[in-house]
């Protein structure tokens, strides 16, 4: 401002200077243009000084258009210095951007490569493909007290029922062999996913006979190719976005958890039983920066409320066709809170060393009505269906809790289940037939309660523990009367109580960990709690089953 404050006074001198060699010139031409005039002005200068001064005038005005001439290209030379200065930050921006862009391509999109799985991508970032494997091979033992072992024929007196006697058994298997793919197409907005696992197939029945003589043969050399996930997610804004295929159930967060970041070899058999597991259906969810809420509307959860032989409800949707469904209607919603941490924190059950410390707090509910229609499909059974039998209906709350500190994490949830079931069936031990009860059990009510605290030793080694509880009360258990002998054992509930203590190596974090851990049953282990891929035999008190288990994912 200053300067200009300058050339602007330059300026008005100037005019001024010029104005009064004007004057002074006139003054010339009329005394010139007088011959009578005199030589000198009376008191005043003679023509010759007046020349004189208008020849200074002359030089000093030239000297000044120079310095005039200065300023404006002094001027002229800022501004086009502020000019160059936006235009390289022009180019800086446009470069630092095309920087940006590139690296996320190369992430992201570009063409292919490797960032937490194997991707394939469209140059243009609009279509990818993420390939993932789980392999998970591990050893098993069981041990189940030969003192308690009973080979007769059970009664309704007989307190527990063995109908595997085998005192230990022991081998190998790999429960989870799964490949992902998963990405998005025209846009990240719309998500998929597929998800497939190859489970091991039984190859020997479980009976009464000790070397099992009696039983034929079940299955096949070859595993069983199982669809788990199979859905579109679309992105309607930052926050909302829709699914609809085949997910896991907005429910139980120790089964929202993926396989490849779980604590022990197995998830509780308390989830096994009281969790959705995988549905189909709808599902809107909300994701905020502290709140997640999610509303499946679906074709139900897996009954496996009183395990998997006896079906209080009915409804088995993962996999099945649309007029296999049975579910009446069923709604599913979990709210989860996050007061700090990140999202990303809880994608397992772990906090390893170093880790910011976070805590979410989740609350779902689940309500469905199911009319089963059901006919026996054992010729030697007397024909039975559940059609013109009242309905199902099932209600179920979940709470849970996941706090981790940076080195030591602990998870607590539980569960309590409402049922009135007017169209109970069974399934014999191999689920190979159907065995229909003479009528509903009514009312059952089932509660259970998963506690589970870890730290880590080292870096890479943590420790941890699980302790389970379960009840099921069966108010009226009549109708399963006309069961057979072995499914009116399920009635005769006793208090579901199991400690399990492990160790985890991560030896190159998830992709690579190996998990060891043995868990004991304080309380007789009945028919709803029997869970063979997790090691668990129908049994009395003091049963160890030993599991280790090595995890690779790419």
């Amino acid at each position: 401002m200053h300067q200009d404050c300058h050339a602007t006074s330059s300026r008005t001198w100037l005019c001024g200077l010029c104005c009064s060699s004007i004057a002074a010139l006139s003054i010339a031409s009329v005394a010139a243009a007088r011959p009578d005039a005199p030589s000198k002005l009376d008191n005043g200068p003679t023509l010759d000084d007046l020349l004189k001064r208008i020849d200074s005038l002359e030089r000093s005005n030239k000297s000044l258009e120079g310095q005039v001439s200065e300023l404006k290209a002094l001027e002229g030379e800022k501004w086009l210095s502020q000019e160059r200065a936006e235009q390289i930050r022009g180019i800086v921006s446009d470069v630092i951007s095309d920087a940006d862009a590139r690296a996320s391509l190369r992430q992201d999109a570009m063409t292919a490569g490797w960032n937490d799985g194997f991707f394939l991508a469209s140059p243009d970032g609009r279509f990818k493909l993420q390939m993932t494997g789980l392999l998970q091979p591990r050893f098993m033992w069981s041990h189940v007290r030969d003192s308690q072992v009973s080979t007769v024929t059970p009664t309704q007196s007989t307190p527990y029922i063995i109908p595997d006697p085998i005192e230990d058994r022991y081998g190998f298997d790999s429960q989870y062999n799964e490949l992902t793919f998963k990405g998005h197409v025209f846009s990240p907005a719309i998500e998929y996913m597929v998800r497939t696992n190859v489970a091991m197939q039984n190859s020997y029945a479980v009976g009464t006979s000790p070397d099992n003589s009696t039983f034929p043969t079940l299955g096949s050399n070859s595993g069983t190719l199982y669809l788990l996930d199979a859905w579109v997610r679309i992105g309607l804004s930052d926050e909302w976005s829709i699914r609809f295929g085949q997910y896991r159930s907005p429910y139980a967060r120790e089964q929202l958890v993926t396989e490849s970041n779980q604590m022990a070899v197995s998830r509780s058999t308390i989830v096994r039983n009281f969790g959705l597991w995988y549905t189909q259906g709808i599902e809107f969810q909300y994701q905020g920066d502290d709140f997640r809420w999610d509303l499946s509307v679906d074709n139900g959860g897996s009954s496996n409320i009183a395990g998997t032989t006896l079906h209080l409800v009915g409804t088995e949707p993962a996999n099945a066709a649309w007029y296999t469904q049975q579910s009446s209607y069923s709604v599913t919603t979990r709210l989860e809170w996050k007061p700090y941490g990140s999202w990303a924190d809880f994608n397992s059950m772990t906090s390893p060393m170093g880790e910011q410390q976070g805590m979410l707090v989740g609350l779902a509910f689940h309500t469905q009505g199911t009319r089963p229609n059901i006919v026996s499909q054992d010729p030697s059974a007397a024909p039975y269906n559940t059609v013109g039998n009242d309905e199902n209906y099932w209600d179920s709350v979940t709470a849970d809790a996941q706090w981790n500190f940076g080195g030591a994490s602990f998870f607590m949830s539980g569960f309590w289940n409402y049922v009135n079931s007017q169209s109970t069936f069974a399934t014999s031990f191999d689920n190979a037939s159907l065995v229909p009860p003479a009528a509903g059990v009514g009312i059952v009510n089932a509660y259970g309660v998963v506690l589970q605290p870890a730290i880590y030793i080292a870096p890479k080694w943590e420790a941890y523990t699980r302790m389970e509880y379960g009840y099921i009360d069966f108010n009226d258990s009549s109708g399963l009367a006309g069961a057979s002998t072995s499914i009116q054992q399920v009635a005769k509930q006793k208090p579901y109580t199991v400690v399990t203590m492990g160790l985890n190596w991560y030896i190159d974090g998830q992709d690579l960990k190996w998990t060891f851990d043995m868990g004991f049953n304080l309380s007789d282990l009945d028919y709803s709690w029997q869970n063979l891929p997790a090691g668990w035999r129908i049994s009395g008190t003091d049963q160890i089953v030993m599991r280790t288990q090595l995890q690779l994912m790419f």
